[in-house]
């Protein structure tokens, strides 16, 4: 799944080239609108007391993207065990195809009182590849 991204002038640091940091918001989204597109929203599992952690991000930076550039987040989900998911991710400038960022996050899950739980089969089924 992709997820398109606007590079706005707020996105860049004084150099004009977007901020480091705001890589792991733009995952952020794109893990969202994936998981919502597969019936998972994050709003729906927290209601029902599934809750999902970053517990783990990295960020490789391979070219830098500047304000007013189009970017296309790729999100996959890699492995998935039986209480964390990790994601991964390109970005990529849609004009051009040029690879920007890439990266990961491993997201737990945990229950209401911040303990680590099972991914409920309901949540897995959704998520996994079919």
């Amino acid at each position: 799944m992709s997820f398109e991204i606007k590079i706005y002038y707020s996105d860049t640091d004084c150099g004009g080239v977007v901020y480091y940091a705001n890589y792991l918001v733009y995952f952020e989204k794109a893990r969202t609108e994936w998981m919502e597109e597969r019936g998972a929203g994050v709003k729906d599992l927290a209601e029902k007391g599934v809750l999902f952690i970053v517990s783990k991000a990295e960020v490789n930076y391979r070219s830098p993207a500047r304000y007013g550039d189009l970017l296309t987040v790729e999100v996959k989900a890699g492995k998935i065990g039986s209480a964390r998911i990790v994601f991964t991710y390109r970005v990529v400038r849609k004009s051009d195809k040029k690879l920007i960022a890439e990266g990961s996050t491993d997201l737990a899950c945990i229950s209401e009182d911040i303990r680590p739980r099972r991914i409920p089969s309901e949540v897995l089924e959704k998520i996994k590849d079919k």
